[in-house]
């Protein structure tokens, strides 16, 4: 599986996501005539890929799959809409504060401008404004407006769903299927809307046992996780966790360990290593 030549980025901001990793996850992904993205989130895998014949993208989050559904269908004047607004403690407290309009489109505009302005943007949980002496958050937040068109574009041939991961596996699972799977990670549940729990994490991994499709999990190496996924191949990466302006103040970035288990045997160009 290639990497995209041409570069798409989602333009949301997504706790979680895998815009980073994405080109380090890609070629571990086998072949397959259907893609299912189960956890989709930002879609940062499902875009950066070279497209499958068919694409399936899921989430349980309704404000997420709103808003793109109204990016689909009012993509010019909701990036208009988007590029009109400040970057505004005032505005970001305000609609904070305030119940999410019930109006689908305004709903969508909201919900992209509290991610975007959010220090870490989960949707689930606020966490004050984003603002900066080092990283200039009112041209970020312009400039993530500007990756919306093209992303609508490729997003356009993916088949969008909002439903439970049990229903997804179920309705999608076949031979030439694969799914990539992203779930919230132990212990940050809360973090996303779509009422996963604990308990999923036991259940997902029971399920994927018995599937006659493909899948690449990924998790940190949670002991819970180890465990359910010890008889897997797996290979891990390493990631750089925490604000990249905090860096640039001279304060360290963690690293974690990120996990990929795969019920295949990966095959890429040089070398993997197996821990």
């Amino acid at each position: 599986m290639a990497l995209k030549n041409n570069v798409v980025q989602t333009g949301l901001r997504y706790f979680g996501g895998k815009a980073k990793l994405a080109h380090s996850i890609i070629p571990y992904l086998p072949d397959h005539h259907c893609w299912v993205d189960l956890f989709g989130g930002a879609a940062n895998m499902t875009i950066a890929r070279e497209p499958s014949k068919v694409e399936v993208f899921n989430d349980k989050d309704g404000d997420l799959i709103n808003f793109y559904m109204m990016l689909r269908q009012q993509k010019e004047q909701l990036i208009e809409d988007l590029a009109s607004l400040p970057t505004s403690r005032f505005l970001y407290e305000t609609w904070l504060r305030e119940e999410m309009p019930e109006d689908p489109y305004e709903r969508a505009v909201r919900y992209f401008y509290l991610l975007r302005q959010s220090i870490i943007p989960m949707p689930n949980q606020p966490s004050g404004w984003r603002a900066g002496r080092v990283k200039n958050c009112a041209s970020d937040y312009q400039s993530s407006i500007l990756k919306l068109d093209s992303f609508e574009k490729r997003f356009r041939n993916v088949m969008i769903e909002c439903l439970d991961y049990r229903e997804i596996i179920k309705r999608y699972d076949g031979p030439e299927v694969f799914f990539f799977i992203d779930p919230p990670y132990v212990g940050r549940e809360n973090c996303y809307k779509g009422g996963f729990r604990q308990e999923d994490h036991v259940e997902l991994a029971e399920m994927l046992k018995h599937i006659e499709g493909k899948c690449l999990v990924t998790y940190y190496g949670d002991p819970l996780v180890l465990e359910l996924y010890k008889d897997w191949n797996y290979v891990t990466l390493e990631a750089k966790v925490g604000s990249v302006v905090k860096a640039s103040e001279g304060q360290k970035r963690r690293t974690e360990t990120e996990y990929l288990f795969m019920n295949y045997s990966p095959t890429m160009s040089g070398q993997i290593s197996f821990f």
